[in-house]
């Protein structure tokens, strides 16, 4: 019998863990899903994802196989549920990947959606204390390792994030 475990159809793509925020845009409806998630960093840093609404009835019934071991005993079984329309890469995207050691802490927009202000809090939050170990390095060192200020001991910061071509983001 085949497991049944994968019904949003998530892929290494858009796959993620500990969403510790949901917010959902006045001028689009996207929801967007901050995470903030220590567990998960063997395959990325925490992200912002974005998450584009179904509508009511879009989804199906499916029927969950299931397999366990009792005293020894392999007891298989079925269970019906109910589950909105498979998300898959369509329907939910990951939008931007937070530094190494940073969370993605809360989110607004302009009023008319075209820019959206997304704070990185602790980037690079298990770097060593300063002067503490002899090889010291820093685990990050944004914003200002990438041209946009002073290198060094890595800081929180608010960005803003605009399309090239005016439009509203996420459209």
């Amino acid at each position: 019998m085949a497991a049944s475990v994968n019904l949003s159809g998530l892929t290494a793509s858009n796959s993620f863990s500990s969403p510790d925020g949901l917010w959902f845009s006045k001028s689009t409806g996207i929801c967007w899903i901050q995470t903030d998630d220590g567990a998960y960093t063997d395959e990325t840093n925490c992200m912002l994802l974005a998450a584009i609404p179904g509508s009511v009835g879009d989804g199906k019934k499916v029927s969950v196989a299931n397999s366990m071991t009792v005293s020894g005993a392999v007891v298989t079984g079925t269970q019906d549920t109910f589950i909105g329309a498979a998300l898959g890469e369509a329907k939910l995207r990951r939008f931007l990947v937070a530094p190494k050691g940073a969370e993605v802490t809360g989110l607004t927009e302009s009023a008319d959606g075209r820019t959206l202000f997304v704070n990185i809090q602790h980037p690079g939050e298990n770097s060593p204390a300063l002067g503490v170990a002899a090889d010291f390095a820093f685990q990050s060192q944004w914003p200002g390792n990438q041209g946009y200020g002073v290198p060094g001991r890595p800081r929180s910061a608010t960005i803003a994030v605009v399309r090239t071509d005016g439009g509203q983001i996420g459209m």
